[in-house]
């Protein structure tokens, strides 16, 4: 390959890791989901839930490689019925954090709420179902992943596309890692009560509160 060439692809990769790392580092549904688990949970449960978000992305890409996504954007009450029920499971989710918080409150003594029972392949799956249920998520790669395609590349787009898209997927762990270490270290120092550890499930409660309002306001928006 002629080292033009060479720098060119150097250029547009570099360019391109830099807009993931930019899109990823932006708070949405799927970080501040994150960051309520790793608050409310401890980072385990935040990891395994990351590692479904990450699998769900994922799973978004090969559709757009395959060309099954176009059947989303051409049908948007497809769209809106899949991020209702989006919305409504991360409002489920707010409630039932709401409903331990309040137990911790009332709570007698200092042990620690009992820990959360979702493990496993449950947190994976639900994170998978969160990210799936974000139509927002096909409509971004719709919008980006196509300015860093090449048409006559030895590599069909849809290949280029699924070789792109498992890239943005593998940085997403960098990004997440350390804001769930972080949570984690603060959750760590204010453990050893049930009304400390209610107070971080209240905190976890409203982050997902918020992210359900504001995908919410995203629906009625015209």
């Amino acid at each position: 390959m002629p080292a033009e060439k060479v720098d060119i692809l150097f250029v547009v990769l570099t360019t391109y890791i830099i807009g993931c790392i930019a899109l990823i580092i932006k708070p949405g549904p799927d970080l501040m989901c994150t960051l309520a688990t790793a608050l409310s949970d401890g980072k385990a449960r935040a990891s395994t839930l990351m590692a479904g978000l990450v699998l769900g992305c994922w799973l978004w890409i090969w559709l757009l490689a395959a060309g099954v996504a176009s059947f989303f954007t051409s049908h948007p009450a497809v769209m809106t019925a899949i991020q209702l029920v989006g919305v409504a499971y991360i409002g489920y989710l707010a409630f039932g954090s709401f409903k331990e918080a309040w137990a911790g409150f009332r709570q007698r003594g200092t042990d620690s709420l009992s820990p959360a029972t979702a493990k496993g392949w449950r947190l994976v799956g639900r994170g998978v179902f969160m990210s799936m249920s974000n139509p927002l998520t096909i409509l971004f790669f719709l919008a980006f992943l196509p300015n860093f395609t090449k048409e006559g590349a030895s590599l069909s787009p849809a290949v280029q596309v699924l070789l792109l898209g498992t890239l943005f997927c593998a940085l997403v762990p960098f990004i997440y890692f350390p804001i769930i270490l972080a949570a984690d270290f603060f959750r760590a120092r204010l453990l050893g009560s049930a009304k400390a550890t209610a107070c971080l499930k209240l905190v976890s409660a409203l982050m997902l509160a918020a992210v359900a309002a504001i995908l919410s306001m995203s629906l009625s928006r015209p």
